[in-house]
């Protein structure tokens, strides 16, 4: 696997950049790969209405993404560190008795020994994380780290003469070992842009469409802040309230349960309405407006060092 020179790339993304130069900073080599791995969230069936979409729960890859740069090892060890944890990087064994690892790396690690138990990525990886949003803003992140760490891996040693992993077979190791949501491992591993994926299993999509005759509908990711009496359960009931009442169709939680996000479904042309309705409900009670966040539905994982070929098929 030959080292990748994202970080000197003006055209790149500045946050992978960014992630390959702290990768070769820490490590003292560039990385083998740079992965991008989308956050992804659940869309309820009553979030989408009647005539929309087959009457199921549905999850969607966002347009936010965590980011992994990766160089394989022969070694058995994982040397894991991330941009948004500069100072808790770690040094882990993948078989054998498992190290306490720290509390980010928790999950990608468990991810990594379940590979490993099943033959792929063994000889260990450099690896360097990041989260490009906040644990604030509520989308599920342990998901998308240990997908986007799992194929950065397998993948690093698949191109040194090691097994190759499908996405299927990985989707299936980690819903046996590793505890999660398998719904949102999905979305990261087999969405597609402008596409919902049945949240049950099986490879059905459905185009996410309008909610009425119009565009596309718009996604609005809704995180309160908290201060005095805005607390974040009080803040939410304010602020659905109040967007349902500009417009704003439905209201879902992004993960499996209650946080301090919550996903408004509105008609496109709404959008302004609704973003003002929610700040001047705020403003007048002197609390603090909450983020609204736009959220796309967009594509898999995948490698960004290298892009796919335009007749390259998606990812099965």
């Amino acid at each position: 696997m030959s080292a990748v020179d994202l970080a000197q790339r003006s055209t790149a993304d500045p946050l992978l950049r960014l992630l390959a130069h702290g990768f070769e900073t820490t490590y003292g080599h560039r990385p083998g790969a740079v992965w991008r791995a989308p956050y992804a969230f659940h869309l309820p069936a009553h979030a989408v209405p009647p005539g929309v979409a087959p009457r199921t729960d549905w999850v969607a890859a966002a347009n936010w993404y965590v980011g992994v740069a990766v160089a394989p090892r022969a070694d058995g060890m994982l040397r894991c560190g991330s941009l948004n944890h500069p100072a808790d990087g770690a040094e882990l064994p993948l078989t054998g008795p498992a190290a306490r690892a720290p509390d980010w790396a928790a999950r990608p690690y468990a991810a990594l020994r379940a590979l490993a138990a099943a033959g792929y990525g063994r000889g260990g990886a450099d690896l360097q994380l990041n989260a490009t949003l906040p644990d604030a803003v509520g989308l599920p992140v342990a998901e998308p780290l240990e997908c986007a760490a799992a194929l950065a891996v397998a993948q690093a040693h698949a191109e040194w003469g090691g097994r190759p992993l499908a996405r299927a077979r990985l989707a299936d190791l980690l819903a046996a070992a590793v505890p999660g949501d398998d719904a949102l491992r999905r979305a990261v591993l087999f969405a597609r842009a402008g596409q919902l994926l049945a949240a049950a299993g099986g490879p059905r999509h459905h185009p996410l469409r309008a909610l009425d005759d119009g565009a596309e509908p718009c996604l609005l990711l809704l995180t309160a802040r908290a201060g005095g009496e805005g607390q974040p359960a009080v803040g939410l009931s304010l602020a659905v309230r109040e967007a349902r009442r500009a417009g704003a169709r439905a209201a879902c939680w992004p993960g499996r349960r209650p946080g301090h996000s919550v996903l408004l479904v509105a008609p496109r042309d709404r959008r302004a309405a609704v973003r003002s309705a929610v700040a001047a409900a705020f403003a007048r009670r002197e609390l603090p407006v909450p983020r609204l966040l736009r959220i796309a539905a967009t594509d898999a994982a995948r490698r960004e060092d290298r892009p796919p070929h335009p007749a390259e098929p998606a990812p099965r």
